[in-house]
């Protein structure tokens, strides 16, 4: 089984906010065969070849997605990009929830996206 460790970001609270911090989490797993790099991936509706756990996850742009979320494949923290010319480990593609990574997806890889937010 995969090991899964969490940092939780700073959490800044603002005039009347509690600075309490709500995660939504997506959990993926590949089972149809490999899932080749710079293609893009909705993680909310991946479509066929893929087990979706977990709520919904939303970007509202890459600066969005580089400062809130964590993505996880086997449970290792990968880079986050705002998008593929910063040749990290996942990047933002320009949809709410669609990202691609820079190396294939193998078979049976679990993909988890951890998205943090002030409540």
């Amino acid at each position: 089984m995969a090991e899964l460790s969490l940092t939780c970001p700073t959490s800044t609270a603002a005039a009347g906010g509690s600075g309490n911090v709500d995660i939504d989490s997506r959990r993926l797993i590949r089972n149809g065969g490999i899932f080749s790099a710079n293609t893009s991936l909705d993680i909310n509706s991946p479509g066929a070849g893929w087990l979706l756990s977990g709520r919904e996850v939303t970007f509202s742009g890459s600066a969005d997605f580089i400062n809130t979320t964590q993505v996880y494949r086997n449970g290792q923290l990968l880079l986050t990009a705002e998008d593929a010319s910063d040749d990290f480990d996942v990047y933002f593609v320009t949809a709410n929830s669609t990202l691609a990574f820079e190396s294939d997806v193998q078979d049976l890889d679990i993909i988890q996206v951890w998205k943090f937010s002030e409540a």
